[in-house]
């Protein structure tokens, strides 16, 4: 198994009960998580020795957080007490055409401290992997996003493989700032998760709106070759309604692309899908599986997020496969 270590903010989300909208709503179910911390989740629940960078604040809001990723199975080890509060997002649940609603309280979060901590690098990475982030963490500040950067330019430096999700958040940068700073990232990433509209609203490239297997293994061929990336991986979804989507897995890999079958179901809850996503697909890679493998993994993982409440995967390796295996028997006795 694999040693990874994650750089992200871990934060609380608010979902009103029983579908309510969040101006009418009185009570709340609250869960932790966030992008980076949900793959370290994932990873652990895989059997890999993952560990969580971050900061969350010194008060009893912070020790549940911390809590909860040790819980988890996650190294702490990394994750600094400093500030007042810890990032908030409230979720509204999307429900039939009816889409999902997202609001952002993370102003002045503690992960807004990280930058002027003074962090030994080589003793961080000594022995890991992999480092995994998002474009979620350089988009928080301008600091955040050198401090995002300092992190990837140390991390080759000690020879780990660099994991990037494009992840990109509308409602925290603009896409030019997106752009240039994605930019400035990818030349030192091994592993990347990129979809279709990331090549098309993001980096610029001309093609049609609609969905192009043919087109995506043109991007990612011409990127991998462009910054030396040894993997791609993304999934197209097709979304009949809020609650019912289909999902197929791509994964790009020594010139070839390949693809997982396509996964029709509703949802239980959409938030983490992705992180699952990514999160069976570094496991594949870790695990030494072969590029068709870990694209049904990595699938099967993040459609098996959707079936689970709370922000990160559920499953273990086991359970993964036993669902690749028997996929829509009735019970397991």
């Amino acid at each position: 198994m694999g040693k990874v270590i994650t750089i992200g903010e871990l934060m609380m989300r608010l979902t009103p009960k029983n579908k309510e909208r969040l101006n009418q709503a009185n009570e709340f179910k609250s869960y932790y998580g966030g992008a980076e911390a949900n793959v370290a989740m994932s990873l652990s629940k895989f059997g890999h020795e993952s560990s969580f960078l971050s900061i969350i604040p010194q008060n009893d809001i912070g020790d549940a957080a911390l809590s909860y990723l040790a819980g988890g199975g996650v190294n702490t080890s990394w994750v600094f007490r400093e500030g007042n509060r810890l990032g908030i997002y409230y979720y509204e649940e999307g429900y039939s055409l009816k889409q999902a609603k997202v609001i952002y309280d993370r102003d002045y979060s503690a992960i807004h401290y990280l930058p002027d901590i003074e962090i030994d690098w080589e003793t961080v990475f000594m022995d890991i992997d992999i480092l995994h982030i998002t474009g979620i963490t350089p988009a928080l500040s301008e600091k955040m996003k050198d401090f995002t950067l300092k992190a990837i330019a140390e991390a080759k430096k000690f020879s780990l493989k660099v994991s990037f999700d494009f992840n990109y958040r509308g409602k925290l940068w603009s896409i030019n700032k997106a752009k240039q700073t994605y930019l400035d990232i990818l030349p030192y990433v091994d592993i990347c998760f990129a979809g279709y509209k990331d090549f098309i609203y993001i980096l610029g490239e001309v093609a049609h709106n609609s969905f192009s297997e043919k087109k995506l293994a043109k991007f990612f061929k011409y990127y991998t070759h462009k910054y030396d990336i040894e993997v791609f991986a993304a999934t197209d979804r097709q979304i009949t309604s809020a609650t019912q989507n289909s999902i197929q897995g791509y994964l790009y890999q020594e010139g070839q692309l390949y693809t997982s079958e396509v996964y029709e179901f509703d949802i239980l809850e959409r938030i983490g899908g992705g992180d699952a996503f990514t999160a069976g697909i570094l496991h594949g890679i870790m695990s030494s599986m072969d590029s068709t493998e870990t694209v049904e993994f990595g699938t099967a993982s993040g459609v098996l997020k959707h079936m689970v409440y709370g922000d990160h995967n559920r499953y273990t390796q086991s359970e993964i496969k036993e669902f690749l295996k028997n996929r829509g028997m009735d019970v397991s006795r």
